[in-house]
């Protein structure tokens, strides 16, 4: 039988090791335990999502191809054009779960140039994200994937996830500027058994860096534009170096100053970002990586608005200078340090074995004046707010070991993550110059009653730590002539620790400690009817760990803390030629649980149930087609029905579809775009209603769907014979048409909150090739 898979196209993925000595405390048993075994581990699930047809093991021999390589070109030259080279989204033959790639001509030509990974990922069906401030000048709100909120899909780096540690959820402005990244691949489902991450219940978000150049440039960029923006951005690739054994890297600096689209809503951003490639003999590559932010922002008391306060206040305000308000900018801004470093190594082993591994940390560091309030411990009339501070550090390793022969192709690995984070939030007297916010003569950190409860300037403080180890094996078996099939297994098993002094909530110390085990199954199927289609199907479980809120509330006990769990099912095509590719799938979704809080009765206090569950089913598709002469056009679409199994109500704040149509035009030197997104209606429900009992609901408000049309224009060309070897000029315009829009958040007393969505922007961008 001839084998459909080949080392020799296995992309050059990374081994991470990062040796810094304040950590390796930090490292327990279990890790120490995955990083031995990972010398005889490695693939696909941190294989690096660099290139569609790697991530995904159905790879025939007459499809192999070297990896491809996402390094930026400011002018590409003779470029030829086809629907494969121009879609701006598009699944690979040999998948087995729906997914979309998004690659870096459209990351560097057709977004804009301030834009986060949410707003690459928005053209993609099944995606939704709503940039209040600006694109990528603000945290991403309701960033949705088939109707999944950003705490219930993985986003990874690489094939390293990252998120937040209390809900998994994340911050789409504070990692990686659209200039970091090389592409983003949409997994809308749980995978196979080798997806990692502690979401992997609605899908995967994969980012993946840009790569350093095999010649020597320096590429200087200016940006501005709308809102007084202004983003500078370096890029130095040395090439190949011949002295090191052809290592090569690619360094880069951006600086972001911008006022956002609310009224003072200032924001800056420092941006650093490092990869370097060493090459070890002939079957062997060391990768480092090291990405670092400082972001510091006013951050808006009233992230959404009422329709009261919209008509008082205007659609754009975000803070004032009023040091009488509360919603002076004086009193709300943060300031936040991210970074996350790698050094990883992929190995070929033997003609049938290779091994990947990557050892890894990242780090958020936050600290937020916010919840500014008249009267204080002080004095009544005195300004208070408080400062909360947030921040934590992942520690782990990624590893997997892949054997390939004429029969298909074994992989087998793990994931352990430890992750510490330290949270607390404290009461601050502003007439004081910002002083902690206690009477005269009391104690500066509280005291506890007879019944334990807190009385002083803290609303909490804690500290959690988060274990998570995942292994899995999985075996792609070529049964026939183009059929592949994987059968999967994994093994979960994840640890809360929790050491509260002050709990959030309660004012009650809580000491607490939970773990969970869970072992879940997967079965994949790809089918290769011709060169150029293929159908697959799906049935895998997807998983979410228990999130840390439910730790907040006095027994945790009672509470039924449990992971929630997904059965999912997925049958799709994907159809590809150079003048016409093509991909459409149906599913359907049992979310098994639903965890939500309300509170005890006759009480305050937040307590968590499981409800029944939900159904989620829908269908997608995608598709390019090259018209000629440099042009082609685009449309991709979902429907999708979501609701509670007890009640039959739609879930909240899930668009019903989405929908995006468009046309690219790439010739000699001139590009443009013109496309236009659709995301539809959605709900919410007052806050404290019941998923399983319709009759909880005593009110519902909804936005209806919306169109947000955008433009991008541009020109470059190559330069001989001067210093200047290239340059590009770009304009990007957002909501072209500057359509007012308004998204539900959610409702009190029966009152609608929205997200304000900013009218028309548009930025220049001058690019240079030195």
């Amino acid at each position: 039988m001839q084998s459909r898979f080949s080392s020799a196209s296995t992309p050059a993925h990374s081994f991470v090791l990062r040796p810094i000595v304040r950590g390796i405390r930090q490292w327990h048993a279990p890790l120490g335990w995955m990083m031995l075994a990972g010398l005889c581990l490695s693939g696909q699930a941190f294989a690096t999502d660099t290139d569609a047809a790697a991530v995904q093991p159905t790879q025939t021999v007459n499809q192999a191809k070297p990896p491809k390589q996402l390094e930026e070109i400011e002018v590409q030259g003779n470029v030829s054009n086809s629907a494969l080279t121009q879609a701006p989204t598009q699944a690979d033959l040999t998948i087995t779960q729906p997914q979309s790639v998004i690659g870096l001509d459209w990351i560097s030509n057709h977004v804009a140039p301030t834009a986060d990974y949410a707003a690459i990922a928005a053209i993609a069906p099944g995606v939704t994200s709503l940039s209040t401030a600006g694109p990528g000048l603000g945290e991403s709100k309701q960033m949705t994937l088939r109707g999944f909120n950003d705490n219930q899909y993985n986003v990874t780096y690489d094939g390293i996830p990252f998120g937040d540690t209390n809900d998994f959820s994340h911050h789409t402005s504070s990692y990686f500027p659209a200039k970091m990244i090389g592409q983003v691949l949409v997994d809308r489902g749980p995978g196979n058994a080798s997806t990692i991450g502690e979401a992997t219940f609605g899908g995967t978000v994969a980012l993946s860096s840009k790569d350093p150049r095999d010649t020597f440039s320096f590429i200087p960029t200016q940006s501005f534009g709308s809102y007084d923006t202004s983003l500078t951005h370096l890029e130095l690739n040395t090439g190949r170096l011949d002295d090191l054994g052809g290592g090569k890297l690619i360094a880069s600096a951006q600086y972001i100053s911008t006022d956002t689209a609310k009224t003072n809503g200032d924001s800056s951003r420092k941006t650093g970002y490092i990869k370097y490639v060493q090459p070890i003999g002939t079957s062997t590559e060391i990768t480092f990586l090291s990405n670092y932010n400082y972001i510091r922002f006013n951050n808006p008391d009233l992230s959404s608005l009422t329709m009261q306060q919209i008509a008082t206040l205007g659609r754009n305000f975000g803070l004032n200078n009023d040091r009488s308000t509360t919603n002076c900018a004086c009193y709300n801004y943060q300031a936040k340090q991210t970074d996350l470093e790698y050094i990883g190594v992929h190995s070929a082993l033997s003609d049938t074995w290779t091994l990947d591994n990557k050892v890894y940390t990242y780090a958020y560091d936050n600290t937020s004046h916010e919840s500014p309030h008249v009267g204080t411990k002080a004095s009544p009339t005195n300004m208070g707010g408080y400062i909360k501070i947030n921040n934590y550090r992942a520690w782990g390793d990624v590893l997997q070991l892949t054997h390939t022969d004429d029969y298909g192709q074994f992989r087998t690995g793990g994931w352990y993550e430890y992750t510490t984070n330290s949270r607390s939030s404290v009461a601050i007297d502003y007439a004081r110059n910002g002083a902690v916010d206690v009477k005269a003569g009391a104690p500066l950190f509280g005291s506890f009653n007879a019944k334990g409860v807190y009385s002083g300037p803290y609303k909490y403080t804690m500290q959690d730590q988060l274990h998570t180890g995942q292994i899995y094996a999985e075996y792609a078996w070529l049964a026939a002539d183009g059929l592949t099939i994987t059968p999967g297994i994994k093994n979960l098993n994840i640890t809360r620790d929790i050491q509260a002094p002050i709990n959030q909530g309660t004012k009650t110390p809580l000491y607490y400690s939970q773990t969970w085990h869970k072992t879940l199954g997967y079965l994949t199927a790809n089918y290769l009817l011709r060169d150029d289609w293929s159908i697959y199907a799906t049935a895998a479980q997807g998983f979410l760990a228990p999130n840390l809120n439910e730790f907040y509330v006095p027994n945790p006990r009672l509470n039924k803390a449990s992971p929630e769990q997904t059965m999912n099912y997925q049958f799709g095509t994907v159809y590809k030629t150079d003048r016409f590719n093509a991909d459409a799938d149906v599913y359907f979704i049992n979310f098994k649980n639903y965890a939500f809080s309300t509170t005890v009765p006759g009480t305050t206090d937040p307590v968590y149930y499981l409800a029944k569950g939900a159904y989620i089913k829908g269908i997608e598709g995608e598709m390019t087609y090259y018209v000629g002469a440099g042009a082609s056009v685009f449309a991709n679409a979902s429907l999708q029905d979501a609701s509670f199994k007890g009640s039959n109500l739609d879930l909240p704040n899930v668009p019903n579809r989405t929908a995006a149509i468009g046309v690219l035009y790439e010739n000699q030197g001139f590009f443009a775009s013109l496309y236009d997104k659709y995301a539809g209606s959605q709900k919410a429900y007052n806050s404290n209603f019941n998923p399983d009992q319709a009759s909880s609901v005593t009110s519902t408000v909804g936005s209806g769907g919306f169109w947000q049309a955008a433009m991008s224009l541009g020109y470059g060309q190559n330069i001989n014979g001067s210093f200047i070897k290239s340059y590009k000029v770009r304009l990007q315009v957002d909501n072209l048409f500057d359509a007012h829009n308004l998204v539900i958040n959610s409702v009190s007393n029966n009152t609608g909150s929205y997200y304000v969505l900013p009218g028309r922007s548009w930025f220049a961008s001058v690019s240079f090739g030195l």
